[in-house]
């Protein structure tokens, strides 16, 4: 049986409508994801598969103009759901000028069918590449799903060249129902692969979204914000594997608050948390980019400090401890809590019989020797 573009449209408008019903109900929640838009962008290509699907039923510009339009509203939509999934501003002028010039062109070239079909593919085309263009800026390191964005944008792209050329080269679609010519099956597959695809693209990134986010959740410690004991915990052990492989120095750091148990008797543990979380964000705006920061214990903090000899984790130190004490906690309401540190350092190049434990313990010994001399102090492990 020959395949008909009306009847093909209409089962393509019932899938869109269908998806887009249930993405929209699935995204009453008020969050940052892609489901609102994705949700949009499948009920504009609902609706542009039906204007399509009633060629020789509805009004000519139903096909003509309104299907166009809902392609380009539809492609505005996932660009901006992948806007919103990055939390970046929408630029609304930008996404909102293309289906408004779709519109004015269909309806302005109504009487000329070769310059309506380009300029309908040279807007898709261009809507194409910015959704390359954004997918590609805003792909994120260890992200997966803007692959399959980017290949229906660039199919998309592709198609829609394609079917300029046939329009050059005079092969035209027929606006009747009968069997697919080629241009109209460029055409049509061109508008399944955009309807459909970065549909789903946008859903499975919202997913993975979700699920980068809890992980990084679940290595947080969820008072100061910086890594948990055993994210910290298995970056030293990674850390310690890299420096006895490298042969380069590694400086492994236990910090506490000075005299935290007399601040909690005095002032209770809420002024304990606000001293925790204070000290955690200072030393996390102070440290290098290669150093890394965590909270290793109830009041410890444990910090490493990478291809650092002796001299240099001296000086690091010895810059954080000063910093401590110029840039006092806000305490609630108008107190100011003056708060020094205490540091414990091992330093050195670890060698076959070191652990991450047993360093961890020397740098733990060498901290009690500091709080036993005082307070804004530091002792070397030895």
């Amino acid at each position: 049986m020959p395949l008909h573009t009306p009847s093909l449209a209409a089962a393509a408008a019932v899938i869109a409508l269908i998806l887009a019903l249930s993405v929209l109900l699935a995204s009453w929640r008020p969050r940052r994801d892609a489901l609102p838009a994705t949700g949009l962008g499948l009920l504009a290509s609902a609706a542009a598969f039906a204007c399509a699907a009633g060629v020789g039923l509805m009004p000519d510009w139903t096909s003509e103009v309104a299907a166009p339009v809902g392609q380009s509203v539809a492609l505005s939509a996932y660009t901006w759901g992948l806007l919103r999934l990055h939390a970046r501003a929408a630029p609304w002028q930008n996404l909102t000028v293309m289906p408004a010039l779709m519109g004015v062109l269909m309806v302005f070239l109504a009487d000329l069918p070769a310059a309506r079909d380009l300029s309908h593919d040279a807007v898709l085309i261009v809507q194409c590449l910015v959704l390359l263009i954004w997918g590609q800026r805003l792909a994120p390191e260890h992200g997966q799903m803007h692959r399959l964005l980017m290949l229906g944008a660039g199919l998309g792209l592709l198609m829609n060249m394609l079917h300029g050329g046939y329009v050059l080269l005079g092969i035209t679609p027929t606006s009747e129902p009968l069997p697919l010519t080629r241009a109209e099956a460029w055409r049509l597959a061109s508008e399944l692969i955009l309807a459909f695809v970065p549909a789903c693209a946008l859903l499975l990134m919202s997913r993975e979204d979700r699920e980068m986010a809890l992980q990084r959740l679940a290595l947080r410690d969820p008072l100061t914000g910086i890594a948990n004991h055993p994210a910290i915990a298995e970056r030293c052990i990674s850390e310690v594997e890299q420096a006895r492989r490298s042969g380069s120095p590694l400086g492994v750091v236990l910090i506490e608050i000075d005299q935290l148990a007399s601040l909690r008797a005095r002032q209770g543990k809420d002024v304990v948390n606000e001293a925790l979380q204070h000290t955690a964000a200072h030393l996390a705006e102070r440290i290098r980019r290669s150093d890394s920061v965590g909270r290793y214990g109830p009041h410890a903090f444990l910090l490493l400090l990478p291809n650092t000899p002796t001299p240099g984790a001296r000086h690091v130190l010895r810059a954080l401890r000063e910093s401590m004490l110029d840039a006092p906690a806000q305490g609630s309401g108008a107190d100011v809590l003056p708060l020094s540190i205490s540091m414990g350092l091992w330093c050195g190049v670890p060698n076959p019989r070191d652990s991450a434990e047993s360093l961890i313990a020397q740098a733990s010994t060498a901290l009690q020797a500091a709080q036993e001399a005082g307070t804004n102090r530091m002792r070397v492990a030895v």
